[in-house]
């Protein structure tokens, strides 16, 4: 074994010790964007980089293990950190959605906002300045909800509770209103109730409203009486009803203005373990603000100047900051409510919502009460749906507010920009919201990697001209000591198809020891959501590959501006999280090559919504066409927005007829005035009335309108475009998304024809080299290039005014290459080109640009899998004290012979093992052949987590995970070549083991069920490949 340990030792040497430099000759295109370092293709700067949430339990963390961390972010290519205290997600799960029941220390001491918390901001930024990172930091602990506040305090998240009595027909009340005391009385209402249901199918609801189960009694509206004027000091009210009413009896209802309470973290008393009673605001936690007023962000900010951003934290912060930051709102609340709600109501909407309140009370909060089992409705013909929209446009409103005061402080107090999750979860429309903060941000959990939901909230944000669509990625229930790098690039890759670029990874938490948590690390979410990222992976190491692949993609795709091809008019009340299917079901787009956003009509008043020779937004998305279904829902403005863009010359299609259903309160006049509108419309000839929804991309063809990027191939690849006016450049994404197949399955092979006649660049994330693609075919208008993509790989085609270098071939190039040709690159000393003919059976035809056709010889040699692997494992196993996290892994090696690469979890001896896999074997070289061969490429097929290889004592290029494999030609030696290739992966087999003794701050998985993981396949999977070719000069 002690020779194992010492070729253990060299090889770690190997790997870790070598740097990938540039390719010889490459050049890295300038961003358009330079208000900051952007840094180059090949190397991004740390702004361009994704980040990892960084996690802290709170702030009794120790300073040094805070800069370490920062270190190790830096050293996996991350660029940079978003810091978060955690606080058991608020708190004991009687505070919402938190988790655990108690801390190892006093958050009297610790908690947000203590002198303790501003000494971890300070450190932590410190670290960050000391790495060249930037940092995100939270406004509030758990999610960013809330800060220490006064108990009561006006600034703080208000609710209304309702409830009610029933009164027979013609009966008399005379007592104190139900639910006297609860609060301040919002308002009495009194009614006549009419019928009572069972619900239990589809209702109509509002557009984004989800049907639930309920017993639905029906109010007639125009028994509806505000009587608050009646109610006495001491809630006495008195009435006698009229005993000819028709239905099934009276009713009273009393809604109350109270706070909702929400802890965004628990109060020390509130919490087990050595806990200390409060003496201070921020000792006594934090309180979720007002999000539906300015107050409420004034309430936030307030106490970030007066009680963090001092004593030289300011200047730090905005020195080395990128973000202010706030998480999805989940905030418990019967009705999502403010204090001055029903005055904003009326001023909005010319009328009281006061006798209204009854019905708001299912689907327009969170938790609580928000879907009771009994809910009130109207006899009106839309059971009052109408009202409840009009609710939902003042509270959107409101909201905007509220972003509006955090987006400015962050400008003006610190000079950097505001992130937030937008609007998700809340009864607004998403999409009106999205434009009110500088970087709106999604998430692949509650998108459920969507392409399409994606290009719902990139929509309004490209048309608004943000420059940066964030996404909090990679959680995945279930995952989180078990998901591959491979997997996280797939949500990262469908990311990128649907206009998202910058990433916040989920996530890495504190490394450091904390009280009654066990090794590998600190685990948020009791254990059930990936991934717990950081050097106590096997892989951390190795990271950069992949991470350095984001950053390059992240860099191409957050130059210039989006373009689309169609947009979608898209208006709905509520957008739930954990959205599960496509707005726009059908494939016929993106089987053609269209691609599509959405727009709320509440988008067409930002500035970029003009029409320009038929296009909207020239200078933003420069949509060819506008979108209405039959079924969408429609806005008064919306329609003279709609009357603009016709009459202005844009193509709009009324896919399935033209839609009838208007959302809120209207006059009859406005809607005389509207319908007219869209009567004149029809008559337009770019205006155009489909009978069916069937059929869209037909009809947009037969507009004769083109799309960016028209498909031919064996499956549906999904496209993404940026264009950068400033260096005349194009830039576009291709992804071949294959979610449900195996690894080396779901090849694809077909070409594009791109409306660019610009120079064709491979940009490769990979490895950082651009190079010229030589096989194509251009026209006055476009260029169809021949491509093939693995699974779930994707690829950068940039179309450029000018040559990268001197090296360029010119106008010389293939028109149509045979499958045996594994590449072909310039000539170094003429314009000819290089082709490289890997083995077949006889000579093949290449077609050069000027029409003429060549044989190529094909390689003589056969292609090989290598043989006679040795393979060491690293195994990294529990500590003998489960309990010492900063310890680390307990490591020791195991050696193992193998004719071919195989899972692990099929050999016997490595089932449970997670670790460091160090493979070697050798080769000759060259092959048999009855003629020369000039080199070969290597291919590994596909990646399981981590793989780095060097030949001959010379490390590879980074490797595409889903396809690797890289030419070897300067790599190789004539007689004997060593291979060495070193795997790691994630902690998953070996936490299989003592799955039920771990356990965060007191609470482990078991807690909430959460099973241990499976069996993973680690290691080489497959065969590895060698594809002798040869090189002929055409």
């Amino acid at each position: 074994m002690a020779n194992a340990v010492l070729l253990l030792t060299l090889f770690v040497a190997t790997f870790l010790g070598q740097c990938i430099s540039s390719p010889v000759g490459s050049q890295s295109y300038a961003a358009v964007n330079t208000s900051q370092n952007t840094g180059t293709f090949a190397n991004p700067s740390s702004r361009m980089r994704p980040k990892f949430r960084y996690w802290i339990p709170d702030a009794s963390v120790d300073p040094s293990i805070v800069a370490s961390d920062v270190h190790a972010a830096a050293s996996a290519g991350a660029g940079g950190l978003e810091l978060l205290g955690y606080y058991l997600y608020g708190g004991p799960p009687s505070n919402g959605a938190g988790r655990g029941t108690a801390a190892p220390v006093s958050w009297a001491t610790y908690g947000f906002g203590t002198e303790a918390w501003q000494n971890v901001l300070k450190n932590f930024a410190q670290a960050i300045q000391d790495e060249g990172l930037v940092m995100d930091f939270a406004f509030g602990p758990n999610q960013g909800t809330g800060v220490p506040a006064e108990e009561g305090s006006d600034g703080l998240m208000w609710d209304i509770a309702a409830f009610n009595v029933s009164v027979p027909i013609g009966g008399s009340f005379n007592g104190r209103l139900p639910g006297w005391g609860t609060g301040s009385l919002e308002a009495a209402v009194t009614g006549l109730a009419t019928s009572t249901q069972t619900v239990t199918g589809v209702d109509p609801g509002l557009p984004g409203d989800l049907s639930l189960s309920r017993t639905q009694i029906t109010l007639a509206g125009s028994s509806l009486q505000d009587v608050t004027d009646q109610v006495g000091s001491d809630g006495s009210f008195s009435v006698t009803f009229d005993a000819n009413a028709t239905g099934l009896n009276h009713m009273i209802f009393a809604i109350y203005l109270v706070h909702s309470d929400f802890r965004a973290q628990d109060g020390p008393e509130d919490l087990g373990g050595p806990q200390t009673a409060p003496q201070t605001l921020p000792q006594n936690g934090s309180w979720a603000v007002d999000h539906f007023s300015a107050l409420g962000a004034r309430t936030m900010t307030n106490f970030w100047e007066q009680s963090i951003l001092t004593n030289g934290v300011r200047e730090l912060v905005g020195s080395v900051g990128s973000y202010s930051w706030e998480d999805s709102v989940e905030i418990e609340a019967n009705v999502y409510w403010t204090k001055n709600f029903s005055n904003l109501f009326s001023a909005d909407h010319d009328y009281s919502i006061s006798k209204w309140l009854p019905i708001l009370f299912h689907r327009n909060g969170h938790a609580k009460q928000s879907n009771p089992s009994v809910w009130f409705v109207t006899d009106e013909p839309d059971s009052g749906d109408s009202h409840i929209a009009d609710y939902r446009a003042t509270l959107a409103i409101q909201y905007q507010a509220y972003l509006n005061g955090l987006n400015s402080w962050t400008r003006n107090y610190l000079n950097l920009h505001f992130s937030s999750q937008i609007s998700y979860n809340l009864p607004m429309d998403m999409l009106a919201n999205i434009p009110t903060v500088d970087v709106p941000e999604c998430e692949s959990l509650d998108f459920s990697d969507l392409i399409d939901g994606y290009r719902q909230y990139a929509g309004p944000a490209n048309f608004a001209g943000r420059q940066i669509v964030s996404s909090e990625c990679g959680a995945v229930r279930g995952e989180a000591y078990i998901q591959s790098l491979p997997e996280l690039l797939w949500h990262v890759k469908r990311s990128f198809a649907g206009s998202i670029n910058q990433f916040v990874f989920h996530g890495f938490p504190y490394s450091g020891d904390y009280g009654n948590t066990t090794w590998p690390v600190f685990t948020t979410f009791d254990y059930q959501y990936s991934a717990m990222h950081g050097p106590h992976e096997p892989a951390w190491d190795f990271y950069k590959d992949q991470v350095d692949f984001v950053a390059r993609n992240n860099f191409i795709w957050q130059t210039g501006v989006a373009k689309m091809d169609i947009a979608f008019w898209q208006k709905v009340t509520v957008y739930p999280g954990h959205i599960q299917t496509r707005t726009y079901q059908p494939d016929d787009l993106e089987r053609v090559g269209f691609s599509y956003e959405y727009l709320s009509p509440d988008n067409f008043n930002l500035p970029t919504a003009g029409v320009e020779n038929g296009i909207l937004a020239p200078d933003a998305q420069g949509f060819k066409a506008l979108v209405v279904r039959a079924n969408d829902s429609l806005t008064i403005e919306g329609v003279t927005k709609l009357g603009e863009f016709a009459n202005a010359g844009l193509p709009i299609i009324f896919s399935g007829g033209v839609p009838s259903f208007y959302l809120g309160t209207n006059s009859a006049a406005e809607l005389q005035n509207a319908n007219q509108t869209l009567g004149r419309l029809s008559l337009l000839p770019n205006v155009h009335v489909t009978p069916s929804y069937a059929g869209l991309a037909d009809t947009i063809v037969s507009l004769g309108i083109v799309p960016l990027t028209k498909l031919s191939s064996n499956v549906t690849w999904s496209t993404y475009w940026r264009s950068d006016s400033a260096n005349n450049a194009d830039y576009v994404y291709i992804y071949n998304d294959a979610p449900y197949s195996q690894p080396g399955e779901a090849n694809s092979e077909g070409s594009i024809e791109f409306q660019s006649t610009g120079i064709p660049y491979d940009f490769d994330a990979w490895t950082g080299a651009q190079t010229p693609i030589l096989t194509y075919t251009q026209t006055n208008s476009s260029t169809i290039i021949p491509l093939s993509l693995s699974g779930n790989q994707s690829m950068i085609i940039a179309f450029l005014s000018a040559p990268l270098d001197s090296a360029s071939p010119g106008n010389a190039h293939l028109t149509k290459v045979p499958d045996s040709i594994v590449g072909v690159r310039p000539s170094t000393s003429n314009g000819n080109l290089i082709i490289q003919s890997g083995p077949s059976t006889s000579a093949q035809p290449v077609e050069r640009s000027n029409g003429t056709f060549q044989n190529v010889q094909a390689c003589q040699a056969s292609s090989f899998n290598l043989f006679n692997w040795s393979l060491i494992v690293e195994h990294w196993d529990p500590p003998a004290n489960l309990y010492s996290i900063e310890a680390g892994a307990s490591k020791s090696n195991t050696t193992h012979q193998l004719t071919d690469p195989v899972p692990w979890s099929t050999i016997p001896s490595l089932q449970n093992v997670s670790g460091r896999g160090y493979y070697s074997t050798s080769f000759r070289w060259p092959p048999p052949s009855s003629s020369p061969v000039s080199g070969a490429i290597l291919d590994f097929g596909t990646v399981a987590h981590t793989l780095r290889a060097s030949l001959n004592g010379r490390m590879l290029p980074p490797l595409d995970v889903s396809a690797a494999r890289t030419d070897i030609k300067g790599f190789l030696v004539n007689g004997t070549n060593k291979l060495d290739v070193v795997v790691a992966t994630p902690l998953g087999n070996v936490l299989r083991t003592i799955w039920n003794q771990l356990e965060t701050s007191g609470t482990g998985p078991s807690a909430v069920g959460q099973p241990a993981p499976g069996v993973a396949e680690y290691g080489l999977r497959a065969p590895v490949m060698v594809v002798p070719y040869i090189e002929v000069e055409v």
